[in-house]
């Protein structure tokens, strides 16, 4: 999924037993989505944030061409998995002076979109939603989609890093899946993590909240940079929550326990969740 790549060494040992009252919480993605929820926790625990990845729009031919498509009306239905997806398409399609014809066209198309910030993002932009996926999960919007009860062609918005089994499940129900890439993930190695990196050595770490497999692998790449093999082991001590299964399966196959995942992979729940296994 994301590529990284840089010398190893192995880390000392494992952080710490920390101490203190306040609970000290990472958060790998962008604050937007998690200020709004943060409210009722800033008394009992210190969050703040860390970015593991970078979103670049990808612009290139294949955006040009869904263009084409997309206002010959070849699709039925267009999905947006992200925020970034939306964001990329909007700014390609403004760049190419396009936008309005954009918009025209999506609201002649049934588009779909996962979580709210999403819906959020294309409503502030000026496309029009037709319905919201219930969760940030692969199989939430597969199962989702193919409530619809006819099927045709479907453009898929996201990264150009996006999971086969959302490319498979949709096939296999019958849709015609045209994957388009929209944005590229690169690992960000910049202070923000490197000042993390240091924090998990010094035990200065409660726990850490990974919300997409991309944040899990891009997290792990830079901490095996750092610690070589050892990565697992400076985890231990530390409550790692993870959104959906998805994301917990990439954190296994690094050999990292996951101890919280929320029955619905919703942030509000999974703060909750997280709360509740810290004990505050």
């Amino acid at each position: 999924m994301v590529i990284g790549n840089g010398a190893r060494q192995s880390c000392i040992c494992p952080p710490p037993i920390l101490r203190g009252m306040r609970k000290q919480v990472v958060i790998l993605g962008p604050p937007e989505q998690w200020a709004p929820l943060l409210r009722d926790h800033r008394q009992l625990i210190d969050i703040t944030f860390a970015q593991p990845l970078r979103a670049v729009p990808r612009d290139d031919s294949v955006f040009s061409l869904f263009l084409v498509d997309l206002l010959s009306g070849r699709y039925s239905m267009l999905i947006a998995t992200c925020p970034m997806a939306i964001e990329a398409a909007v700014a390609m399609a403004r760049k190419r002076r396009m936008l309005d014809r954009l918009r025209e066209a999506v609201a002649r198309t049934e588009l779909v979109v996962i979580g709210e910030r999403t819906a959020q993002g294309a409503a502030r932009n000026g496309l029009t939603v037709s319905s919201i996926a219930p969760e940030a999960t692969t199989d939430a919007l597969i199962e989702h989609v193919n409530r619809s009860p006819h099927r045709g062609a479907v453009a898929l918005l996201r990264s150009d890093q996006g999971s086969e089994r959302m490319v498979r499940g949709l096939q296999a129900a019958g849709w015609e899946v045209e994957d388009v890439p929209v944005y590229t993930l690169l690992l960000d190695e910049g202070e923000g993590m490197q000042a993390l990196l240091d924090r998990i050595e010094d035990g200065e770490v409660d726990a850490l909240v990974l919300p997409t497999p991309a944040h899990a692998q891009a997290f792990m790449l830079q901490l095996q940079e750092r610690c070589g093999d050892g990565a697992p082991r400076m985890l231990e001590g530390i409550t790692i929550a993870a959104m959906g299964r998805e994301t917990e399966e990439w954190l296994e196959a690094f050999g990292v326990k996951v101890d919280v995942r929320p029955e619905r992979a919703e942030a509000k729940m999974l703060l909750s969740a997280l709360t509740d296994r810290l004990g505050v």
